[in-house]
């Protein structure tokens, strides 16, 4: 009964340790990421995806604003993304204007307001910020990762333990 209980407390502590270690890993790997390379990186793959004037000025601002809206379900009026994105009215109806013939942005009637309908956008910009997200997300874990390197000491601890056990 001892034996089974020390090695449960051994193996107990061996998972503590392997999330100390993993956590640290983690830590390590996060402050080696070199942000103004990966902002470069982001910004010039953008080009390759979308029209170049989407890509200079706020223009961009204003397609996160409605990108990060929808993936939370929300509906964003002219006056709500002027707010959040921090830029003029006026300026964000020129780029909704422009976004919404180039079949990246479409209204919706909000059911309380006829006055001004909600602005989404359309599958094609989700698809296509996906995919610019999902390029650079290669990009940067195009290194070795924290989750490579933690998965082999793991594994290494885990030899470890069957061994003492």
């Amino acid at each position: 009964m001892d034996q089974a209980r020390d090695q449960t407390m051994l193996l107990e502590e061996i998972l503590q340790r392997l999330e100390r270690l993993e956590n640290q890993h983690w830590e390590r790997a996060i402050e080696q990421i070199d942000l103004g390379q990966f902002a470069i990186d982001l910004r010039r793959s953008r080009v390759g995806v979308f029209p170049d004037e989407y890509c200079t000025g706020n223009i961009w601002d204003v397609l996160l604003e409605l990108y990060d809206a929808k993936r939370s379900g929300e509906k964003l009026k002219l006056s709500e993304i002027a707010t959040s994105a921090k830029i003029p009215e006026s300026l964000v109806l020129r780029y909704v204007n422009l976004l919404s013939a180039d079949g990246f942005l479409s209204h919706a009637e909000d059911a309380n307001n006829h006055d001004e309908p909600h602005i989404v956008l359309t599958e094609k910009a989700m698809t296509q910020i996906d995919l610019l997200f999902k390029y650079t997300r290669m990009r940067v874990s195009a290194s070795p990762g924290p989750s490579d390197v933690a998965d082999n000491d793991t594994a290494i601890a885990m030899d470890s333990a069957a061994k003492v056990i």
